[in-house]
């Protein structure tokens, strides 16, 4: 069987890879052809090559040895508009190298002579656009002039490669002879293209794990098979990770080279130089020892090479950061030796995520050329990333997460919930990432700021192809989210859930700051496919801040009458938490006790009203102001803390009016189960609660919010028990028909951009959702 890599570099291609690796004179590669020759062979190839670009310096090097022929990647041009392709052209000699030379500026004469010749070539990575000229046409082209397409290339993607099968698959027979007709020309020798791999490797770290194969022994089996087009590409694809490494190893080399000074940790991370006996007694095996320890795998294991590069580097920084923790006394020289470790491992993060940018604009521009063909949707498979910092928290965007969570798991939907907590195990719909480090935020230190490692979300959403990312919060996950889909070029959605600069503006006073704060905001939003408003308040807000109105999509949220509905009515719930309750009337505030939902209001209204007997306040919740004011204000309201499940239906259900003074509700889920379960609603008429509820008819708005206006309404309701039963029912029937499944469902398809589709579609591919 041959075994052959037809895509390999090698010190001969000298030259830069573009215009900064000219001007730097940084080579293609610094890997002798020698070098090249003994991994091959190492490696079971049994024929041995390299193509070089424009180049057989290389091939000649070698050429005495066994199995080597010569050969070159001939930089092609149509002559039309310039625009460049690579071919290989196989077992060649000198001369047939300078006709090729001066043919290559017009790609039809090249075919023309290399048929002429009987000189087999390959169309090398038929989709990467190499100077942005790349059109259907040139592929149509090339459709009618090689008979072999390089298939799998190990610097390319694998989506690359489907979307060049699924081309070729389009053209066969009479499809060929209709093209051949547009173009008056056709070159091709048999009607069905052959596919060859090669490695493409330029750093010689991956030099034969692509490779062709096809029956034979020989070279001449080899050119028989290419004829007659019975090869097989064989190998791997290309990923990010593995051209990240060939691109530092050929950044470390270049230095090397210019510098003339080795890094021992370097040369033992890329393998470049196997040290000897006595270099490892002399200190060697302690660098090794050290790799092993921070990435989990030996340098010696050759082949996982990429596999211990990547969890080296990958690891540096959480192992950084938990030697800085360690620090217990002032040590100025490990505290700047760290220093410089944590700048230091951020500069493989920028390799790694510069390629999968790269990546992204070749996966790209590989679906537009397939889409100009017709082929390539099955590639999007409505995979939805949605990104949150808070999930299992006591918060209104924990719970909305959690209830679209659910629904993706009931509905089968293509989403995956992305969050990063220490300890979450990981599911099909849920991917947690393990922080790197974490803090409470200072003014809410029941709440945890969690930072994952950036590259191993970069890399997890490269490797699923998502088709959109949403974000739900604008903590660290959901910036990590912006950035990643920035990189990969993929849609980002994301919704204006909390009012933050209303949060900063009520705890630090600092004006600038909010302004500042909303500026972020704007430049964020404006960068977004879709920004999601949950009321038409907050839309305005987004629009008066310099949001763009076309990016803002206002969408509505409901109730779950299963859990919020009077038949929960409890008369005696109260008196298991305080016996006075009994036989009065409840005035209820449920959420997050906290500055920002202006709580103190509540807490004044219950002061004013303090010498009636016929009522109590109550609060259900908990959170950073709780202790300060149960200090305060226990004598006069019942905090009976978090209350979940039946617990907290029965709350609701059993109290008699709701009073939220909250200003900076973006939309005020607790409005909706407050009226569900029969409560009128007196709320703020700043923020987004008003629209929640019919003024006069279900509940009250405050202009001024006031205390004694607050006070005011709940006396009124107090004394007029005809008006608060019809309240009561007017609020019942004004949620009836808002029911909350029907509603998320819908928000799904807006945070997807209408892309969502289920994991196994029951029938063929259709949408499960609708616009």
């Amino acid at each position: 069987m041959v075994k052959v890599d037809l895509h390999l570099h090698s010190a001969a291609s000298s030259r830069g890879a573009g215009f900064f690796s000219e001007k730097l004179q940084i080579q293609e590669s610094y890997i002798t052809p020698r070098q090249v020759y003994d991994t091959l062979f190492e490696r079971g190839m049994n024929l041995f090559t390299i193509t070089d670009h424009d180049s057989i310096d290389g091939c000649l090097e070698i050429a005495h040895l066994p199995g080597a022929f010569l050969s070159e990647e001939v930089t092609a041009y149509f002559p039309e508009d310039r625009c460049k392709i690579h071919v290989i052209a196989l077992d060649i000699n000198e001369e047939i190298h300078r006709e090729i030379q001066r043919l290559r500026y017009n790609v039809y004469e090249l075919v023309d002579y290399l048929q002429a010749r009987e000189v087999e070539s390959i169309l090398a990575h038929p989709l990467y656009d190499m100077d942005g000229k790349l059109r259907r046409e040139h592929i149509e082209r090339c459709l009618l002039l090689f008979d072999n397409w390089e298939m799998i290339n190990g610097t390319r993607s694998r989506l690359s490669s489907g979307l060049t099968e699924e081309i070729v698959a389009t053209v066969e027979g009479h499809d060929l002879e209709l093209l051949a007709n547009r173009y008056g020309f056709n070159r091709r020798r048999r009607e069905r293209i052959a596919f060859t791999g090669g490695s493409d490797d330029h750093a010689g770290m991956d030099i034969g794990t692509t490779y062709t194969s096809c029956e034979g022994e020989t070279l001449a089996d080899l050119k028989d098979a290419l004829r007659a087009g019975t090869t097989e590409p064989q190998g791997n694809h290309g990923s990010p990770m593995r051209l990240t490494h060939m691109i530092m190893s050929i950044a470390y080399q270049w230095g090397k080279a210019r510098s003339g000074s080795e890094g021992v940790l370097f040369e033992h991370l890329l393998g470049i130089q196997k040290p000897s006996f006595l270099q490892r007694m002399l200190g060697s095996r302690k660098v090794e020892d050290y790799i092993a320890r921070i990435a989990g795998i030996h340098p010696g294991e050759e082949s996982r090479r990429h596999e211990m590069m990547h969890s080296f580097f990958k690891n540096f920084l959480p192992h950084t950061v938990r030697q800085f923790s360690e620090v217990r006394d002032f040590d100025f020289e490990k505290i700047s030796s760290l220093v410089g470790k944590t700048v230091l491992s951020s500069v493989p993060t920028l390799f790694y995520t510069s390629t999968c940018w790269q990546r992204a604009v070749e996966k790209r521009r590989s679906r537009q050329i397939a889409c100009a063909f017709g082929v390539g949707r099955k590639h999007s498979e409505g995979k939805i990333a949605y990104f949150t910092d808070t999930l299992r928290e006591i918060n209104g965007v924990a719970l909305t997460s959690r209830k679209l969570m659910a629904i993706a798991r009931e509905e089968n939907f293509h989403m995956t919930f992305i969050t990063a907590y220490s300890g979450q195990d990981s599911d099909e719909f849920h991917r947690n990432f393990e922080p790197i480090f974490s803090f409470a935020l200072p003014e809410y230190e029941d709440l945890t700021v969690n930072i994952p490692h950036f590259l191993e979300m970069l890399e997890y959403v490269d490797a699923e192809n998502f088709d959109v990312i949403y974000a739900a919060t604008p903590g660290v996950v959901g910036l990590y989210a912006f950035i990643i889909a920035k990189i990969l070029n993929i849609p980002y959605v994301t919704t204006f859930h909390t009012d933050l600069p209303a949060y900063i503006r009520d705890y630090t006073g600092d004006h600038l700051f909010t302004r500042n704060l909303w500026s972020a905001f704007a430049l964020l939003f404006n960068n977004s496919a879709r920004v999601l408003a949950p009321s038409r308040e907050y839309g305005r807000i987004l629009k008066a801040h310099g949001v763009k109105r076309k990016r803002i999509e206002v969408f509505s949220r409901g109730v779950n009458h299963e859990r919020f509905n009077p038949e929960f009515r409890e008369p005696s719930f109260w008196s298991r938490f305080d016996p006075q309750c009994d036989g009065r009337k409840i005035v209820l505030f449920v959420g997050r006790i906290a500055v920002e939902k202006n709580i103190d209001i509540f807490m004044q209204a219950s002061q004013l009203l303090q010498n009636r007997d016929d009522v109590r306040f109550v609060v259900v919740g908990d959170g950073p102001y709780r202790r300060e004011l149960e200090a305060k204000y226990a004598h006069n309201v019942l905090f009976v803390g978090f209350l979940e499940g039946r617990d907290l239906s029965t709350a609701f259900a059993s109290a008699d009016i709701f009073l939220f003074p909250s200003m900076t509700e973006t939309f005020g889920n607790v409005i909706l189960e407050a009226q569900a379960s029969g409560l009128p609603a007196i709320v703020s008429a700043e923020g987004a609660t008003r629209e929640n509820l019919r003024p006069g008819s279900t509940g009250f708005v405050i202009e001024d919010n006031n205390p004694f206006s607050y006070a005011a309404k709940v006396q009124e309701l107090l004394e007029s028990p005809a008006l608060l039963e019809k309240m009561r029912q007017e609020a019942i029937r004004h949620m009836a028909d808002k029911g909350e499944r029907d509603l998320l469902i819908q928000m799904i398809d807006l945070l997807s951009l209408g892309k969502v589709r289920q994991r196994r579609p029951i029938e063929g591919d259709a949408l499960v959702v609708s616009s």
